[in-house]
């Protein structure tokens, strides 16, 4: 490491020392401004020190916390002395940030990094770090905070571009793409917050149609819907992007798809049904790992992983009831460590209250899709009368509302 480059990173490390030792609150000002300016101007190196001196060097002081809980344990109304000694140290410098100009665009980027980071060293300091700021981001990304929109052809060029570019689900091919996805039967809706406004921080693209959709293909490549708005009775949600990496594992989405139901009820009254077509976009990797496990007994693993590695629709053809089955298995049989889907899509959707709904054969045939889901797509049905129940259900009893058309498949 150049000498310059040390010396930036003990400066750095000296502004969180100084920041810990603040006694006023013009005094955590002071250094939180100089902590930001600092840090935004040392290569990713420094920074990755910075994150790690700070989580493992301003954490919560346990000598502090063990007699708080001793002093409880005599008087219960020093419970307050206990929640501040549990409090981390550097939890008054990410609240700080928001006292700056610029500051909650800052956090975000700065949990960005902690991410980042975490990809690649994901000690207990860091992890509990982590928590502690994405805390705070929940509190100031709350829905009072945060302004809907909707994107138009008309919708400054600045925020057009961003959100053309930071497409995850399906990439924008260009200005004719873009037109075509804000254009006529077509509803596309983005938060921002108030401190941010001109930050797309999620975009929902919606399609009015007159049916489920079963093809991502029919959507995003035809030039137009066909028809008067007025006869279509159906909002398909086919895209659901977060545009900011900081703001990762906040639910922004589940406020999103609520508050744009709320809007398309009043601005198109016709629309009678709301459904998603979603990527299942841990389907194949979880196919071959359990293939090469030994855990499926339907058919001969290695005949089976060959297939899959093909990406060849045309061979597919002739498994779609065994993959159509085990797609289905997937979704509603496979759970993460906490008992949810292990699909994040579908775990997504079902903690909002959606139905499991329909697996589509050939829902995306890109390559992309081919890639993720051997080309398959599932509708989740949001039934807003069913949202409440199936969202408490799924939470607390992990019980997911799956229509018939999937439970056939099983």
């Amino acid at each position: 490491m150049r000498l310059s480059t040390l010396r930036r990173s003990a400066k750095l490390l000296g502004i969180c020392d100084r920041i810990s030792a603040s006694s006023s609150p013009d005094q955590l000002i002071q250094h939180t401004n100089a902590f930001v300016d600092f840090y935004k101007s040392v290569d990713v190196d420094s920074k990755n020190g910075a994150l790690n001196h700070l989580a493992s060097n301003f954490g919560v002081d346990h000598s502090k916390l063990k007699s708080a809980i001793k002093l409880y344990e005599r008087n219960e109304a020093a419970v307050g002395d206990v929640f501040r000694s549990s409090t981390p140290k550097y939890r008054s410098l990410f609240q700080s940030m928001g006292n700056k100009r610029n500051g909650i665009n800052f956090a975000c980027d700065l949990r960005a990094d902690l991410l980042s980071l975490m990809k690649k060293e994901s000690s207990a300091p860091l992890r509990t770090m982590e928590r502690s700021l994405r805390e705070v981001l929940t509190l100031w990304f709350c829905l009072s905070n945060l302004r809907l929109h909707r994107l138009t052809w008309e919708s400054p060029a600045d925020i057009l571009q961003k959100i053309a570019s930071r497409e995850a689900v399906h990439p924008v091919q260009g200005l004719v793409d873009i037109r075509r996805r804000v254009g006529e039967h077509r509803r596309c809706f983005y938060f921002s917050h108030e401190a941010l406004p001109r930050e797309p921080l999620i975009v929902v693209h919606v399609a009015l149609t007159d049916n489920i959709s079963s093809s991502i293909q029919a959507i995003v490549k035809q030039d137009s819907l066909l028809g008067d708005e007025h006869n279509h009775d159906t909002a398909i949600f086919y895209s659901i992007s977060s545009m900011q990496p900081g703001l990762k594992g906040i639910d922004l989405g589940n406020l999103l798809i609520k508050r744009v139901v709320g809007e398309l009820r009043v601005d198109v009254p016709f629309v009678k049904r709301y459904s998603t077509l979603s990527p299942i976009p841990g389907f194949r990797s979880w196919l071959l790992r359990t293939l090469r496990m030994g855990g499926l007994k339907k058919a001969n693993p290695e005949d089976l992983i060959k297939l899959v590695e093909s990406n060849d629709f045309e061979a597919y053809e002739d498994a779609k009831p065994l993959l159509m089955n085990l797609a289905a298995e997937y979704l509603f049989l496979e759970k993460n460590t906490s008992g949810g889907a292990l699909d994040p899509v579908a775990n997504f959707h079902l903690r909002n209250g959606a139905q499991l709904h329909r697996i589509n054969w050939k829902g995306d045939t890109s390559v992309r899709g081919l890639k993720n889901s051997l080309g398959l797509m599932v509708n989740y049905r949001y039934y807003v009368d069913r949202v409440p129940k199936n969202c408490a259900q799924y939470i607390n009893e992990r019980v997911i509302d799956t229509d018939k058309q999937v439970l056939e498949l099983l």
